[in-house]
């Protein structure tokens, strides 16, 4: 007769906490891949925003004005390098027939996915230890993470490059905080640069953090040597308009919290014209120069906080107090509130989240989605303030979180020359401002009805429009056959568009080819024929011929 059945041990050659980081690890790679093979298809099956077809018009107008780009549009304030990867994202639409609105979101959807690991590795100590209680918090926070709707939507759908420079900042941290190469570090962190500048604003905390002068050269000259080559040759070509565009650039003002709010200051009053005049022109100013000086005073204290941890802060604190704003932007957040535990960081994706859908759907004009078309729909901030509004809250109690860990960190009595309120007086002075500033921005209309969608053929009509703007610029600087190669591009995409052939047409009498002009003269007036200038062409053409 046998004997009781006994529990089995575990196997004792695997440490308990090597079994944990091996589940963790499992079951945040699952949330992970779920989340990227979604993202995935959404990038499949959609268009994006307005971002993608400005950034596919960079891609052709580039080609043929290269850095004068610069000084023709004030859209384009992008890294010079940007032109080489947009040309590169072109190249693999037309090589593999995949379209380059897919290609744009690629990177970012892959970057998420290396965000995941890199904010698991810098965490992975307080996961597997201390606190059992915290480290249950950030370990759901990190599922959270990976599954965030907030990087679902930018990501997936919205189509821009802010996931990965979050990720080079990420991996320069990384490295920093892993005592790796200064080297490295810079030219990673440099490569951030290489995609958008707004990681300028994380470059002191690093630099502190960064033990001894010569990590610190080492550091920067890394990161100066692979934005200058990466810049080039475009910034020596014209260094005045290359950096006037880049660091000159402003968001929307009045789009996001502070400047919001001022913008609903009485409309007659001359001191709220002269607020709101001053936040445009100098809010940016003062919001870097806000934290860079909290970079500087995080670092003075006994007990220097973690670099992750600084970041986050200063990342929370400019978007916080920014007074330019782009939906995209949520992204740069979704990293640091992880480590501040599982309600914060569920409070701020579920916030972003359902004010991110609702904006996404307003511009998309309706389920299903194909393309977000802000520039054409509008602007969202009639609609959606309140959305926004507690977005920005969510923003404001992760930031309080986020100084009160570090204050505590660094052993501060008090960082602000006042002494702080007691817990409970705080909770009720926010929900009380919170209730006036929900209570006097003026009532929400309902957005207008959906005229039915937009699809492929929105796309294609505005691009072509963009090509045949590209050809009469091309025109106007005596450039007749790239005039007549962008020309042709519209009418790739419209074949019905008389204006194409009309600028053909008038190309080719510039260059004296009267048999052709009047060719592409006839087929616009058989596709227009009350158009002007067209109709000119074909009689120059006839007197010459």
């Amino acid at each position: 007769m046998s004997g009781p059945i006994q529990q089995l041990p575990a196997n004792p050659a695997v440490p308990e906490d090597k079994r944990i980081a091996a589940s963790a690890r499992t079951a945040l790679a699952g949330v992970a891949a779920l989340a990227l093979l979604f993202k995935i298809l959404l990038a499949s099956k959609t268009y994006g925003t307005n971002d993608v077809y400005v950034y596919e018009e960079f891609s052709v107008w580039t080609r043929y004005l290269g850095v004068s780009l610069y000084r023709l549009d004030p859209q384009f304030n992008h890294p010079p390098s940007m032109i080489y990867l947009l040309h590169f994202l072109s190249w693999l639409a037309v090589s593999t027939g995949l379209p380059f609105s897919f290609w744009l979101r690629l990177p970012g959807i892959l970057a998420d996915a290396g965000n995941v690991w890199l904010v698991w590795k810098l965490l992975e100590a307080r996961v597997l230890g201390g606190d059992p209680s915290g480290a249950r918090s950030i370990f759901w926070s990190l599922i959270l993470f990976a599954g965030a709707p907030t990087l679902i939507l930018i990501s997936g759908f919205h189509g821009n490059t802010d996931s990965v420079v979050m990720c080079f900042v990420l991996l320069s941290i990384y490295l920093v905080e892993r005592d790796a190469s200064a080297w490295a570090a810079g030219a990673v962190f440099g490569l951030a640069h290489c995609v958008k500048v707004f990681p300028v604003i994380v470059a002191p905390v690093i630099l502190l953090n960064l033990p001894g002068i010569g990590r610190k050269v080492k550091f920067s000259a890394a990161a100066a040597v692979v934005l200058l080559a990466g810049w080039s040759p475009f910034l020596f070509q014209d260094p005045k308009a290359v950096i006037g565009q880049v660091f000159g650039y402003r968001s929307l003002y009045g789009h996001w919290g502070l400047t919001y709010l001022a913008l609903q200051l009485p409309a007659s009053a001359a001191w709220a014209d002269a607020l709101n005049a001053f936040l445009e022109r100098w809010g940016t100013y003062l919001a870097l120069g806000l934290v860079w000086f909290v970079s500087w005073r995080m670092n003075r204290a006994p007990a220097r906080p973690q670099l992750l941890s600084q970041a986050g802060l200063v990342f929370l604190l400019f978007l916080a107090v920014s007074s330019g704003f782009g939906v995209q932007y949520l992204s740069w957040l979704a990293p640091w509130v992880v480590e501040l535990g599982w309600a914060p960081a569920a409070i701020f994706y579920a916030a972003s989240g359902v004010f991110l859908f609702l904006v996404y759907n307003y511009w998309a004009q309706g389920l299903p989605w194909y393309l977000a078309d802000a520039i054409n729909v509008g602007d969202y901030p009639d609609y959606f303030a309140h959305a926004q509004l507690i977005c920005w809250f969510s923003v404001l109690v992760a930031l309080g979180i986020s100084w009160r860990r570090i204050g505590s960190a660094a052993g501060w009595k008090r960082m602000l020359p006042f002494p702080p309120l007691a817990p409970g007086w705080r909770i009720a002075g926010g929900l009380l401002a919170a209730c006036v500033i929900l209570w006097i921005v003026p009532a929400q209309p309902a957005t207008p009805p959906p005229p039915g969608g937009k699809d492929e053929r929105a796309v294609r009509a505005i691009t072509a429009a963009s090509d045949l703007d590209l050809s009469e610029s091309l025109a106007v600087d005596g450039r007749y056959e790239d005039s007549i190669r962008a020309a042709r591009e519209a009418l790739a995409l419209k074949p019905d568009s008389a204006e194409a052939y009309a600028d053909i047409a008038s190309a080719y009498a510039a260059l004296g080819k009267w048999k052709e002009a009047g060719e592409n003269a006839e087929h616009a007036l058989r596709l227009d024929p009350n158009f002007t200038p067209a109709r000119n062409v074909l009689a120059l053409a006839a007197s010459k011929q």
